[in-house]
């Protein structure tokens, strides 16, 4: 299954985590996924899950955290990929053949043997099982179109994200803010009390803020709190691997130093 960019699914779940005030660490200790698997739904990289089943579970449970329609959003992924299908096994029958003791006591002796379907505990239990792989191998199928086949002496692997760079805004002060993403054209805009927006990148990201702590600034899931002087403008410059395992939601490590982003 490849992902398809551009259904609205990954940037409204991430408008609807910065409207709570959720970082990708909070939401992931809150909903039992894990955070690489909640920042793949946020990219749209669906074939980085582990097939068709998981990702729509973790889509439903996320968005029902978020406060957001589940089933609107699971209508738009269906739209997108199909639905799910389960191809079921027909199991064997079990078959009860007539002893010559027992159909001497049968009316008509002389008929062939007569059977009689007879469900049973193992059956039952088997069936079980051949209903469970039936769904695994739906999962395995649907990972199997994303996975690129293994050359000779290599092993199956699951892609990896490719590297990124993510930019969350959420103003607690009325704020302007210039964004230049991956050297382009810089973007100029104003932020008003509690409103935010996201930004992605492929190599970095420039920020500049004209008054320093009015702004919580997450930078790849982390959260860096409202850095800067209230008096004084702010500039910040992240990569890909900035914050990349950080401990701390408050910005234990620097931003990397960077010219302002206004030239």
């Amino acid at each position: 299954m490849a992902s398809v960019q551009g259904t609205g699914i990954g940037s409204t779940l991430r408008k609807a985590r910065l409207l709570r005030g959720k970082s990708i660490e909070e939401a992931s200790r809150e909903t039992l996924i894990r955070a690489e698997y909640l920042q793949a739904l946020e990219r749209e990289r669906f074939e980085a899950l582990l097939g068709d089943v998981y990702v729509r579970g973790f889509l439903r449970s996320y968005s029902t955290y978020l406060g957001l329609d589940a089933e609107g959003i699971m209508t738009v992924y269906t739209r997108e990929f199909g639905r799910a299908r389960a191809a079921l096994v027909k199991p064997p029958v079990a078959a009860v053949v007539a002893s010559p003791s027992t159909r001497s006591h049968l009316p008509h002796p002389h008929l062939p043997h007569l059977t009689r379907h007879h469900f049973t505990w193992p059956f039952m239990i088997g069936l079980a099982v051949l209903l469970l792989a039936s769904l695994g191998a739906v999962g395995l199928l649907a990972r199997s179109r994303a996975v690129p086949k293994s050359g000779p002496g290599t092993a199956a692997f699951i892609p990896a994200l490719p590297p990124r760079v993510t930019l969350d805004l959420q103003a607690t002060a009325p704020v302007a803010a210039v964004v230049r993403i991956d050297g382009g054209k810089p973007l100029r805009f104003q932020l008003r009390t509690g409103e935010g927006r996201s930004f992605q990148g492929n190599t970095r990201i420039e920020l500049q803020l004209d008054h320093g702590g009015r702004t919580v600034v997450t930078v790849n899931g982390h959260s860096l709190g409202a850095p800067g002087r209230s008096r004084s403008p702010f500039t910040g410059s992240y990569g890909p691997q900035d914050f990349a395992g950080s401990p701390s939601a408050h910005g234990s490590s620097r931003p990397s130093p960077s010219p302002s982003p206004s030239r």
